[in-house]
């Protein structure tokens, strides 16, 4: 199993990260999946995206099993955030990319994760999502703007409801050169709705943001 790490966030809070290695049948197999069962399971139809699927829900099940819990599965709400099927005491938060699939799962309170590959394209794309603030104090450096980029996305999968502008409703405090943990707030109506702490690590070139 392609472990990289499981690392626990809080005293019920459980962070895993899986790298995706194994082919489409050791997924089915640990998941208890028929492979004619996929495309309806998954909604995807594509190979690669399979993989990212299966991956994503085999973290998840790993991660229930640290808990001593059932994994029966992940459903979608109304606003497409996923959920633990048959399960009312855990809160899920999940993330994949083509290399990668992380999940976290807390006993007590919504989370929200993201992952994301150091790219210049998000250079291209930084003043829709940045403030001005924010893209002085990024610089324009890379590293920075992802860190900025999967911030926002984990406070936004943490809120959960749609209508959540990156640029105008959240806001990641200022950080020092490569911080381990940030400070973010979501505003809503220019007012402060909540505050947070963020989680942040790093591998290879892809950033890791867990609240």
């Amino acid at each position: 199993m392609a472990i990289i790490f499981c690392k626990n966030i809080s005293e019920k809070s459980i962070l895993t990260l899986w790298k995706i290695e194994e082919t489409v049948s050791f997924y089915l197999e640990y998941l208890g999946i028929n492979e004619k069962d996929l495309i309806s399971l998954s909604n995807v139809s594509h190979p690669t995206k399979q993989l990212e699927w299966l991956a994503s829900r085999t973290c998840a099940k790993h991660t229930m099993n640290l808990f001593d819990l059932n994994y029966h599965g992940i459903g979608k709400d109304s606003f497409k955030n996923p959920y633990l099927i048959n399960n009312h005491t855990a809160y899920i938060s999940l993330t994949h990319t083509n290399e990668y699939a992380a999940v976290v799962i807390s006993l007590d309170e919504e989370v929200g994760i993201d992952l994301e590959r150091i790219s210049d394209k998000l250079s291209r794309v930084a003043h829709k999502f940045l403030r001005t603030s924010e893209l002085e104090h990024s610089e324009n450096d890379l590293l920075n703007l992802c860190i900025y980029w999967c911030a926002k996305e984990s406070l936004y999968k943490w809120y959960g409801k749609k209508n959540l502008s990156f640029k105008e409703n959240i806001y990641i405090e200022p950080f020092e050169e490569k911080p381990s943990r940030l400070r973010g707030e979501i505003f809503i109506e220019d007012k402060l709705k909540t505050e947070h702490e963020l989680f942040v690590i790093y591998f290879d070139d892809y950033v890791l943001t867990v609240t």
